[in-house]
């Protein structure tokens, strides 16, 4: 490949990083953390590129060898058609397709919290807000602290088997390749749509028992459509 065709690959990949980190749409690919990284590997790519084809022109005038060197094989704009793509295509984040790939079952966490905030704080008429992964998590494995409580839960919907339906969210430790679904059972109301975004309101449940293990569960008394988060992780 001739350097300044790869220049130009190089300088239009930059951009497309520059693109998602400005837009807000590396939140589906990545944490929030890691925005100003993306930037400055962006630029870098950029002047790196630029700098390359810059000093690859000014040797091809010092050393002309007779022969036309000036545009760019048809083949190699192919080549930027997966950048293009990238710059100008709204990918989605990863939903429910992703979630039913997964189990269910909570894991068990590496250290139990034990005397939660929750064991120690007053039981009030209001829903408690919770994160899924938290509710997922503590609904199986700290049982005697969410008993009687009512919670408050935000994610999209994922269908179940024989009818049943889950609130859900990703969660990311670095990027959406380690991304594990964590999922909460719904019950006493109809699914919505699959991958719609809802906020459930009700009480804790006994999980469901699993041969691989067990399943957090809400009784759901209220379900109310909203928007996809800027960031759909957590």
């Amino acid at each position: 490949m001739k350097r300044n065709v790869a220049g130009l690959v190089v300088v239009f990949v930059g951009a497309a990083i520059v693109q998602l980190a400005i837009s807000n749409t590396y939140l589906r690919y990545v944490k929030p953390g890691m925005r100003w990284m993306l930037l400055a590997a962006g630029v870098i790519l950029i002047l790196l590129a630029v700098a390359d084809v810059l000093a690859d022109t000014r040797g091809k005038e010092h050393a002309d060898d007779g022969h036309n060197h000036h545009g760019l094989p048809r083949a190699a704009w192919l080549m930027l058609i997966p950048v293009f793509a990238l710059l100008v295509v709204d990918p989605p984040a990863l939903g429910a397709d992703a979630a039913q790939r997964q189990s269910p079952v909570a894991a068990k966490p590496v250290a139990p919290k034990g005397n939660s905030w929750l064991a120690n704080s007053a039981q009030g008429n209001a829903p408690v807000p919770l994160a899924v992964r938290d509710y997922a998590v503590w609904a199986v494995w700290e049982k005697e602290s969410m008993k009687g409580r009512d919670f408050q839960l935000t994610g999209f919907v994922t269908p179940g088997k024989n009818g049943s339906w889950y609130v859900s969210r990703i969660g990311l430790t670095c990027c959406v390749a380690d991304g594990t679904a964590f999922m909460v059972e719904a019950r006493g109301q109809a699914a919505p749509p699959k991958n719609q975004w809802v906020t459930v309101t009700g009480e804790w449940a006994e999980p469901t028992k699993r041969a691989d293990g067990d399943v957090a569960a809400l009784t759901v008394s209220e379900i109310k459509p909203v928007a996809a988060p800027a960031n759909p992780y957590e």
